[in-house]
């Protein structure tokens, strides 16, 4: 495996909170969340960032400087299909191919904290963070 190359065991979480405005996410209590990835799950991931609008400017900016195609991303943020279009600048601004090997999409829309949770638990084992 050359150092481009994907390491399936490293994984980082790059969360999009929609502002905390989206009301298909007003169930989520993004503060604790995070501090139950980083107490549950912190030995697992390279490192965890939440950012207010990844499909925003800033956020492909924040994208395209830690983005790497030597780790895979998980990013629990709005419905899969929307990450797609949204995020897609973002990976396109780091040289990363949005694709399996690089991502895992983890949808947060109409979850609550511990349904996001369990979808990122089951993201870290690879199973696309589905139920």
């Amino acid at each position: 495996m050359s150092s481009t190359d994907v390491n399936s065991e490293r994984k980082a979480l790059l969360f999009c909170t929609c502002s905390g405005a989206c009301p298909s996410m007003e169930k989520i209590n993004f503060w604790t969340l995070a501090e139950r990835v980083r107490l549950e799950l912190g030995d697992q991931v390279e490192f965890m960032a939440l950012h207010p609008r990844l499909c925003e400017e800033d956020g492909e900016r924040l994208m395209a400087r830690i983005l790497a195609p030597t780790l895979k991303f998980i990013t629990p943020a709005c419905a899969e299909k929307r990450q797609e279009k949204l995020l897609r600048d973002g990976f396109a601004k780091a040289g990363v191919p949005m694709d399996a090997e690089h991502w895992i999409p983890v949808s947060m829309a109409q979850q609550d904290t511990e349904q996001v949770l369990e979808r990122i638990k089951a993201a870290l084992g690879d199973g696309r963070g589905k139920e």
